[in-house]
């Protein structure tokens, strides 16, 4: 009997991460619909300002222990994370999200583990195999198929389709590089402290751009737009993160992170039920290409160790390894 009790304790805590994976993975889904939402109202810089600043100020008491113990080699990776992460992540996909549906945007951001096997291979060395390849191949394609119908209608619309489409695939790149770059920071501060720290780190030269605040004009500001916010702060960003790491740590990165396959769904339903937005054939055809194409990629990579604790981008969209 009492064997059987730890069996099935097990499985309740497990039930229980995967209910937390779940909830961090709709955050991380919602977050393009509500940024698409806020960035009708609020210019890109004072609306990451907002954002991070608060999501910094929460997450301050797991980065502290990392800043008490850095050493230089440590922090010049921190602060390339956190620029990595925080600047060439957010930035980019905010500022695309002023041009691109969202439902769009949160299909191409699924591709990040493409991008992630690819920089991987080329500073790393690391051997993808054929099957990786070819998931990643396939999920290009899918890329085009989003992105290529919308540009060649021409006009100022297809060209700002194109240039928020960039944008967002540039983010992923830079997001990719960052999980190269805070891995071992990852290794030797623990996953939670070390994308708080480069949450934290990353979120400082957004104080330069202070001096726009007060033209943003946040007085005239409806409660809806200070939810999505909050939303993106608290929610997406601080909330996400921890939920995450403990459905990792009660369940292991690998079962967990089946769950990210959620997101870009969670993404485009999300548009649709709030912003309006609809879903085209050519938009599921290109969706369903990006996500067989990342789930052919991501097999044909070593299985991941449960024990391996990998942080998740800090500010969205988590991903391959882990994500904050």
């Amino acid at each position: 009997m009492a064997g059987t009790g730890g069996v099935s304790g097990r499985d309740g805590v497990r039930r229980q991460a995967l209910g937390a994976g779940l909830i961090a993975v709709c955050l991380w889904g919602l977050a393009p619909v509500a940024t698409r939402a806020a960035v009708g109202h609020i210019s890109p810089l004072p609306l990451l300002l907002i954002r991070l600043t608060a999501a910094s100020l929460v997450l301050l008491p797991w980065a502290l222990p990392v800043f008490r113990r850095l050493r230089p080699r440590s922090a010049g990776r921190l602060a390339a994370a956190g620029l990595l992460g925080l600047v060439g992540y957010n930035l980019p996909v905010t500022a695309g999200l002023r041009w691109l549906p969202a439902n769009t945007a949160g299909l191409l951001l699924a591709t990040e583990p493409v991008w992630v096997l690819l920089l991987s291979r080329v500073f790393l060395g690391e051997r993808g195999g054929a099957r990786a390849w070819l998931g990643s191949a396939v999920a290009l394609a899918g890329v085009a198929v989003l992105t290529v119908p919308e540009a060649g209608g021409g006009g100022t619309g297809g060209y700002r389709v194109l240039a928020g489409a960039g944008l967002v695939l540039a983010a992923t790149l830079s997001f990719a590089a960052y999980t190269i770059v805070v891995t071992p920071l990852g290794t030797e501060f623990g996953a939670v402290p070390a994308t708080a720290a480069s949450t934290v780190v990353g979120s400082v030269p957004y104080l330069a751009a202070a001096g726009t605040v007060p033209g943003a004009g946040l007085a005239h500001l409806g409660p809806a737009v200070w939810a999505e916010l909050a939303f993106l702060a608290l929610g997406s960003t601080a909330a996400g993160l921890l939920l995450w790491n403990v459905a990792t740590l009660a369940a292991g990165v690998s079962r967990v992170s089946m769950l990210l396959y959620l997101e870009p769904v969670v993404s485009v339903a999300g548009a649709a039920v709030f912003l309006g937005e609809r879903v085209t054939a050519v938009m599921a055809g290109g969706g369903l290409l990006i996500l067989a194409g990342v789930a052919v990629a991501s097999g044909g990579r070593p299985a991941d160790n449960d024990h391996d604790m990998v942080p998740h981008p800090p500010g969205e969209s988590p991903q391959e390894a882990m994500r904050t």
